[in-house]
């Protein structure tokens, strides 16, 4: 590991880690979340009652901007109302917040996939009369409440800001869903070239209305463009219609301070990687290993281009101790010593996780620094 001797505060190592510069430890963030299941699970299993698992497992601190639209969503304002269809019991019919019919189980049902049955928009009148307006920067109720009291919070915080960005991919994608916009891209392709004309504008805008105030220390560029053996569009599309967008929204990032740029791409994004890297992107996540992301061959491949955000199999967590210490020996003393990495395993912890093994992957990343 890049190493360095001073103590650092958890802001300090966050932008050293996206700087591949030296370090007095790892940055301390072994999951992006849990699923709410595993969660009770855990109860069961002897966990004390707080939601705040970050730091009931000391992780480093970290903290998100709220806005209108959050992890995964769509930035609207005001967003859609939601409203209930059809409740059978085991299954709700909704209208969801961000304007999409949506099937989901009653219970839990972040244990499964939504049922998308229609999305917002299915024409250029749907787009003008439905969602356009929505996105108007301008309007400042998007932001919290609290934001002048959240603002002097972060002034001269020792910890880092992570702000959401829905990526043109994943905003397309929520307006119109997978199957309707890839034959959109050939049908209308001047719908598509609207959404995005829209959505660059949004966020150049707002990316400057957040940053005159406080600047976070990175964005999450929600996209899930890629399922288990390579992206849900073509290469060749993205780079015509998305990517000149993304780049400049980057390029506004990076001009007002902001040190990482972290693509959330979800499953194998080898033909996308270098898409991304052009349009500016320095790091990625989650390098899911079922999908085939393997972060030694990438790190041979490209050095130290991105920063490495998971790339560790969370199934050995439900398998033994002996399996999550083959995972984690094999990897972790590799990428670590070439910096650039934030150990963590390759996405949310699902609910087949024993307690006491996720502690005890967590406990051995870290002696493994200790020793």
């Amino acid at each position: 590991m890049k190493k360095g001797g001073k103590k650092m505060n958890a802001r300090e190592r966050f932008i050293a880690t996206m700087e591949f510069k030296e370090v007095d430890r790892p940055f301390r963030w072994e999951t992006p979340g849990f699923w709410e299941k595993t969660i009770l699970n855990w109860r069961e299993e002897g966990l004390p009652d707080t939601y705040d698992l970050p730091n009931y497992f000391g992780m480093d601190k970290l903290v998100w901007m709220t806005f209108e639209g959050g992890w995964g969503g769509v930035p609207f304002c005001p967003m859609f109302d939601y409203e209930i269809l059809e409740d059978d019991g085991t299954y709700i019919t909704a209208v969801d917040r961000d304007g999409i019919i949506k099937k989901t189980l009653k219970y839990h049902p972040e244990t499964s996939m939504p049922q998308f049955l229609k999305f917002p928009v299915e024409s250029m009148g749907d787009f003008e009369e439905k969602i356009k307006w929505r996105l108007n920067y301008k309007d400042m109720e998007r932001f919290p409440p609290n934001w002048d009291q959240l603002v002097k919070e972060y002034t001269g915080r020792d910890y880092p800001i992570g702000m959401f960005i829905t990526g043109p991919f994943a905003h397309l994608r929520n307006l119109l869903g997978d199957e309707n916009l890839m034959y959109m891209i050939y049908d209308e392709p001047e719908l598509i070239k609207a959404i995005i004309t829209n959505w660059l504008d949004f966020y150049l805008h707002f990316i400057d209305q957040v940053c005159k105030d406080v600047v976070p220390e990175f964005v999450m560029l929600f996209e899930d463009i890629c399922f288990n053996s390579g992206p849900l569009i073509s290469p060749d599309s993205f780079l015509e219609f998305l990517a000149p967008s993304l780049k400049q929204v980057i390029s506004k990032a990076k001009e007002t301070g902001i040190k990482g740029i972290i693509v959330d791409t979800d499953g194998n994004f080898h033909k996308m990687l270098p898409i991304y890297l052009d349009c500016g992107a320095n790091a990625f996540y989650p390098f899911e290993v079922q999908a085939g992301m393997d972060i030694i061959e990438l790190r041979k491949e490209y050095g130290n281009k991105f920063a490495i955000v998971g790339g560790l199999s969370k199934k050995t967590l439900a398998e033994s101790e002996s399996a999550i210490i083959e995972e984690l020996e094999k990897k972790v003393p590799i990428i670590a010593a070439q910096g650039g990495f934030i150990p963590m395993f390759d996405h949310s912890i699902p609910p087949n996780v024993p307690l006491k093994l996720f502690q005890f992957g967590v406990d051995y990343i870290r002696n493994m620094f200790n020793k």
